[in-house]
C-alpha cells in the first residue's frame, strides 16, 4: 500500500516497472484493493509465465526475466478498470462496486503458487486526475 493514497472518488492511476523472475507463478503483483461485492476492484495475476487480470484473460504472453511498465487506471465514477502494458491498451473491465480504494504492489500468494515467489519493482507512481 503506498500510504496516504486511499480514495472513493475521482480518477486514479497506478504506474511502475516490474521484473518477475522465471518459476514465480499462482502470485497477484498488483491489486486495487477495497470493493463492495470482494475484497479486490481489481488483480493482475502471474500464472506460468503470463500476467492475467484475474485468472483471464492473459494480457501478455510472457513476462518472466525482463522489466515491464504496468499501468492500472480506476476511474471510480465510471466504475471502469483499464489495464496497460507497455503502454499498449490489454483491458478494461466494470470495477466491484464503491469502496475506500488503495493500490497495492508486491507478490502476494494466490492459486497455486510456486515455492519462490518474487517480483522486483521501480518507478513507482501513484497519480490523480484532477
Amino acid at each position: 500500500m503506498v500510504v496516504g493514497y486511499d480514495y472513493t472518488s475521482g480518477v486514479w492511476q497506478f504506474e511502475g516497472y516490474a521484473y518477475v523472475p522465471s518459476g514465480t507463478t499462482g502470485v497477484s503483483i498488483v491489486q486495487v484493493f477495497g470493493a463492495s461485492s470482494q475484497a479486490t476492484t481489481a488483480m493482475l495475476r502471474v500464472y506460468n509465465p503470463s500476467p492475467k487480470y484475474y485468472t483471464d484473460p492473459v494480457l501478455v504472453p510472457n513476462v518472466y526475466n525482463k522489466w515491464y511498465r504496468i499501468n492500472v487506471i480506476h476511474d471510480v465514477g465510471a466504475g471502469k478498470v483499464s489495464v496497460y502494458i507497455d503502454g499498449v491498451f490489454k483491458y478494461e473491465t466494470h470495477d466491484n462496486g464503491p469502496a475506500t480504494h488503495y493500490f497495492k504492489f508486491g507478490v502476494y500468494t494466490q492459486d497455486n503458487p510456486s515455492a519462490h515467489m518474487e517480483s522486483r519493482w521501480t518507478g513507482i507512481k501513484v497519480l490523480r486526475k484532477n
